[in-house]
């Protein structure tokens, strides 16, 4: 997501948490891997939301998938299909 896409966003949406079950479903890992990258220091923190609950910040997820993402791959603004 470009800069200026989140400017379009709701001023929140940098705060915005995600559960296990969503960061689960947007990174395709297991709880386990997660938690092994987690202490590894090569997956976002994790926050403490309440005493019973946890959850990642969106924007780092989203960052931590673009950085993992080829430089070819990832782009903010495609180009056309034709233009290549």
């Amino acid at each position: 997501m470009s800069t200026a896409n989140r400017k379009d966003q709701s001023p929140l949406h940098h705060l915005r948490t995600l559960t296990l079950k969503e960061v689960r479903s947007i990174v395709r890992y297991t709880p386990q891997h997660i938690l092994r990258l987690e202490k590894a220091g090569k997956f976002p923190r994790r926050i403490r939301l309440g005493e019973n609950r946890i959850g990642w910040l969106l924007t780092d997820i989203e960052d931590w998938l673009k950085a993992r993402l080829p430089a070819q791959t990832y782009r903010a603004d495609p180009e056309p299909a034709d233009a290549l």
